[in-house]
């Protein structure tokens, strides 16, 4: 996997600078996972704040994130939580010393740049995951036609942390011909004293379109159960941009 990821790691203390409940996210996860199993694997998982709700609900969760400082801090806020295993790795050359995994879901598949990276994380998910469980992904699918959005400043809805103030300003920039989302953003952080320190965060996020998905999942050893266009798990209708599928290791395959 590429590091043209952004700048995360100076994100990592100050990931959570939104202010927003997260509780309805994680109960969705929660309540998606259970009806496979108690055995959670979830790649891209910045800080892990996701897999430490589910862990404290009682699921074994293993996690991991390609960034040492988002791992690093996950340990320092959850490292004591029963049930949760974090790990610094590259979701397209992991292996984990685990049982197999009852369900996976992961929504930063646009991180992965390539195609053939794709398919690398789908070998090593499949190799971790029982047969029968299942592999969940949301992701974008490819514009139809390119656009771009000017420069906006995002404040959060309540500010986190009692001694400094966190916003950002950025623009966006969809190529539908390349099926790329530019993002370009300027992240701020105000101290006590009024100074201001801020660091860039650019990146791109690759969409690739449901028929490559489709085919990447079968030669990798699932089989698609469910297409949903949102969380309320609404059966996605063709043209649709968002995607959420559902896909279930097949019996005897092997990748």
């Amino acid at each position: 996997m590429t590091n043209d990821i952004g700048n995360y790691a100076k994100h990592a203390q100050i990931w959570d600078w939104g202010g927003y409940e997260r509780i309805e996210e994680f109960e969705y996860w929660c309540k998606y996972a259970k009806p496979f199993g108690n055995h959670v694997l979830m790649p891209f998982c910045a800080l892990g704040e996701t897999g430490a709700y589910m862990a404290r609900k009682g699921f074994t969760v293993t996690a991991f994130d390609i960034t040492p400082e988002m791992i690093e801090e996950g340990e320092k806020r959850f490292g004591n939580v029963d049930g949760l295993r974090l790990y610094i790795s590259d979701v397209t050359d992991f292996c984990f010393d685990i049982s197999p995994a009852d369900f996976c879901f992961a929504s930063d598949f646009g991180h992965i740049h390539t195609l053939t990276d794709v398919k690398k994380a789908l070998s090593c998910i499949n190799r971790h995951l029982r047969e029968g469980g299942a592999l969940v992904i949301e992701t974008g699918l490819p514009y139809k036609e390119s656009g771009y959005y000017p420069p906006k400043t995002f404040y959060p809805k309540e500010h986190v942390y009692p001694d400094k103030k966190v916003w950002k300003t950025g623009d966006t920039r969809n190529d539908a011909e390349t099926g790329r989302c530019y993002i370009s953003q300027t992240v701020f952080i105000e101290d006590m004293a009024g100074c201001v320190e801020q660091f860039e965060h650019a990146f791109y996020l690759q969409c690739y379109s449901r028929d490559i998905w489709i085919s990447a999942l079968l030669e990798f050893g699932f089989r698609i159960q469910n297409e949903f266009r949102n969380r309320e798990k609404e059966q996605w209708i063709n043209n649709d941009g968002y995607w959420i599928v559902e896909a279930i290791k097949k019996e005897g395959v092997k990748t």
